[in-house]
């Protein structure tokens, strides 16, 4: 018997055929025993686990999350959500000697948050929504913020094959580039101007070559110094 794994759209099915007949579950045992039970009845041969069922579930739209944490000896904070598979975003704090400190992360996309005390989920209540279907541009942000998550994991990476190395020159050379994509408003290729970029898609120009636009205001007006106007 071959087994089959199903794409995204069969599990977001099952999940809203589920969610219908139960809009609160108290648990992710009994979530992802329902929403097998739902493929299966479309084909006996599926095979899935119930990590993935709560990923799609929670990065389709189809359910929000109550999570509860419990504590950990881990002390790292993820580079990818545990709880859905998305990006990352640190929360960053100026300290009073003028440094910059990371004081904790939120996901993109589900309400997973974890700060300098580290906590994983140890407890998930899945509860129906509305639902919709996600934008062409909501799921290119989506991957971007993701790419992004990556490349800090690249980095810290970067750091720590290098640390104690001959050339501690290269380490900072590389860390310095992967920091100009993640934060420069000046590359045309780093992040927040990709993002820009798609926001303004139906426009005509990219938002970072606009100096008095932004994704909040795409139509400003942009001053020509051509001819002292806007």
């Amino acid at each position: 018997m071959s087994q089959k794994y199903p794409d995204e759209e069969t599990i977001v099915y099952a999940v809203r055929k589920v969610m219908l007949k139960k809009p609160r579950i108290e648990s992710q045992r009994e979530f992802a025993a329902l929403v097998t039970e739902a493929l299966k009845e479309e084909d006996p041969d599926i095979r899935i686990s119930a990590s993935r069922i709560r990923k799609v579930a929670v990065t389709s739209g189809v359910v929000k999350l109550d999570i509860g944490y419990r504590e950990t000896d881990r002390s790292d904070l993820p580079d990818l959500c545990p709880v859905c598979g998305s990006g990352m975003s640190p929360v960053i704090n100026n300290t009073l000697d003028g440094d910059i400190t990371e004081i904790k992360r939120n996901c993109t996309v589900c309400p997973y948050s974890v700060g300098k005390t580290v906590l994983v989920p140890g407890k998930y209540v899945f509860i129906r929504t509305a639902g919709r279907e996600l934008t062409e541009q909501e799921i290119r942000l989506r991957k971007l913020r993701k790419a992004a998550s990556l490349l800090r994991k690249a980095s810290r990476l970067i750091g720590e094959s290098l640390d104690g190395t001959n050339f501690p020159q290269r380490q900072d050379y590389a860390q310095e580039m992967i920091d100009e994509i993640l934060h420069s408003r000046e590359m045309t290729g780093s992040i927040p101007n990709l993002e820009a970029d798609i926001r303004a898609e139906a426009h005509s120009d990219p938002l970072w070559t606009k100096p008095l636009s932004s994704p909040k205001y795409p139509e400003r007006k942009v001053f020509d110094e051509r001819t002292d106007t806007l």
